[in-house]
C-alpha cells in the first residue's frame, strides 16, 4: 500500500427499499423507484447515519436527471414530471407527503438542475420548443403563482432555427433579489464559436426586457469551436463559480479533444474575479470547501489518444478559492481500477469516490491535498473499503451528505458515514 493518505473508517446502515435515483438536501433525501408509486422522503438523522423514512410523495413519474428542489423552511418538495404531454411541475408538501399543486410547463426540459432562490420562492427552468429559440422561465414554486417571467435570447443573438442547430441557452442562478443570470453559446454551425456569453437581467425579465449586462468569455482550447457551460455555483454572496468545458466538434474524443476552463464570475458586472489552469475533460460537479479555502471540481475525461477504445476516467481537481491555482489533481482511470465510478464528490472535509461493486474511497480533504488519494504501489489502484460482503450487488446511483454517503442498490439503500 502506499503511505499516502490513510482511508477513513466507516460505519455502514442498510435499509430495504429499492431506488434508482438518490437526492440528498440538507437532512432531506429524495428516493426515485422503479415506477410511478415509489418517490419517497427521507431525513438523516444529524450525525448522518440514521436513515428514517417520512413519507411516499403522491407525486408521478421518475423526473430523469433533474434533482428536485427541497425548500426547508417552507416544507415543500418540487419535481419535473414528464410524460408524452407538456412537462410538469409537482409540488408536495414535506409534512403529509400531499401534492399541493401542480404547475404545467412547455416544450422540453433539459437534464440539468433548476437554480432557485430560497428567499423568494423562485425557480428557474430552461425549456426548449419544437421550432422556437429555447428560453428559461421564471416559475413560482412556493407562492400562488406559476410562471412569472421569462428570459428569451436577445434579438441581435437569435438566429433562424430553420437550418442551423439550436444555439445554448442555460438558467445558471437566480439571486434572492431576483436577477436572472443565463449562459448564452451561438450555434456552432458554420465556423463554430469563439466565446460563450453571460447574461444578468435585473428582477423578472420578460418577451421584451434585454439584460441589464452581458459579458463574452473567450474559449482557449487551441483549435477549439464549441464550448458550453457544464454546471454552475453560487460563491460567496457576490460571484458565480462557472465552468465551461472547450472542445473540437469535429474532433475524435480523447484525452486531449476538450477541457474545462472554471472561473469565478461577479454577479454584478459579470467579470472574472479569476480564472483557473484548464484541466482535460468535463467539469461536472463543483463544491466550496469554504475552511479548507479550496473549490473541488469533479468530472469525467476519454484517456484514449486515438480512436480505439474509449478510456472512461474520473478526475477530481482542487482549486484555490482566491486565486483559482491549480493545488490538486487526481485521476481515477477504469483500466486501471477495474471498475467503473458511481459517484465522485466532496463535503467540506472529505473525498468520497463511490465504485459500481461497492468498493470507496473516503479521504480527509486534508490529506488529499497534501498526498492525494490512497494507492496501491504496484498497481495504483485507488485503495478502497468495500460497503458490503460478497459479489453480485451493484451500485445503481449515489448521492453524498455532509458526513455520509447514500448508496442505491439493486435491493436496498445503504447509509455509509464516517
Amino acid at each position: 500500500m502506499s503511505a499516502h493518505s490513510a482511508q477513513r473508517s466507516l460505519t455502514t446502515r442498510t435499509v430495504a427499499h429499492v431506488a434508482e435515483r438518490v437526492y440528498i438536501h440538507d437532512s432531506y433525501v429524495v428516493t426515485f423507484g422503479p415506477d410511478e408509486t415509489s418517490t419517497n422522503l427521507w431525513i438523516l438523522s444529524d450525525d448522518g447515519r440514521a436513515l428514517e423514512h417520512l413519507k411516499a410523495l403522491k407525486t408521478l413519474e421518475e423526473p430523469g436527471g433533474i434533482a428536485p428542489i427541497v425548500d426547508v423552511e417552507r416544507k415543500l418538495v418540487a419535481i419535473t414530471r414528464r410524460s408524452s404531454g407538456p412537462p410538469e411541475l409537482h409540488i408536495c408538501d414535506i409534512d403529509s407527503g400531499d401534492l399541493m399543486r401542480t404547475l404545467m410547463l412547455y416544450g422540453s426540459l433539459d437534464d440539468v438542475p433548476m437554480p432557485y432562490s430560497s428567499r423568494l420562492g423562485r425557480a428557474l427552468v430552461a425549456t426548449r420548443v419544437v421550432d422556437e429559440l429555447p428560453r428559461v422561465l421564471v416559475v413560482d414554486v412556493a407562492g400562488n403563482g406559476w410562471i412569472e417571467g421569462v428570459a428569451y435570447i436577445p434579438p441581435d443573438l437569435r438566429t433562424s432555427t430553420d437550418d442551423r442547430p439550436d444555439p445554448l441557452f442555460g438558467a445558471e442562478h437566480i439571486t434572492d433579489d431576483g436577477d436572472i443570470i443565463c449562459s448564452y453559446v451561438a450555434p456552432p454551425l458554420p465556423d463554430g464559436v469563439d466565446h460563450f456569453t453571460l447574461m444578468r437581467w435585473t428582477g423578472t425579465p420578460n418577451e421584451n426586457t434585454l439584460p441589464a449586462v452581458r459579458a463574452d468569455l473567450p474559449i482557449s482550447l487551441v483549435d477549439g469551436d464549441a464550448v458550453s457551460v457544464s454546471c454552475c455555483l453560487p460563491f460567496r454572496d457576490d460571484a458565480l463559480l462557472v465552468s465551461a468545458c472547450e472542445a473540437a466538434q469535429d474532433g475524435i474524443d480523447t484525452a486531449y479533444s476538450r477541457w474545462s476552463v472554471l472561473r469565478a464570475i461577479g454577479i454584478r458586472a459579470l467579470d472574472p474575479l479569476w480564472t483557473a489552469e484548464p484541466v482535460w475533460g468535463v467539469i461536472r460537479r463543483l463544491h466550496h470547501a469554504v475552511d479548507a479555502g479550496v473549490v473541488i471540481a469533479n468530472g469525467t475525461q476519454n484517456a484514449r489518444e486515438d480512436a480505439g477504445k474509449s478510456i472512461p476516467v474520473s478526475f477530481i481537481a482542487a482549486f484555490d478559492d482566491q486565486t483559482g491555482a491549480l493545488r490538486r489533481l487526481e485521476r481515477v482511470n477504469y483500466i486501471v481500477q477495474g471498475v467503473s465510478v458511481r459517484l465522485c464528490a466532496a463535503t467540506s472535509d472529505t473525498v468520497i469516490v463511490v465504485f459500481a461493486n461497492g468498493d470507496v474511497s473516503i479521504t480527509a480533504l486534508d490529506d488529499f491535498l497534501a498526498n492525494g488519494l490512497a494507492r496501491d504501489v504496484n498497481t495504483h489502484k485507488v485503495m478502497t473499503t468495500r460497503l458490503w460482503k460478497g459479489h453480485g450487488k451493484q451500485v445503481v446511483h449515489a448521492a453524498i451528505a455532509a458526513s455520509s454517503v447514500i448508496v442505491a442498490t439493486q435491493t436496498n439503500l445503504v447509509v455509509a458515514s464516517w
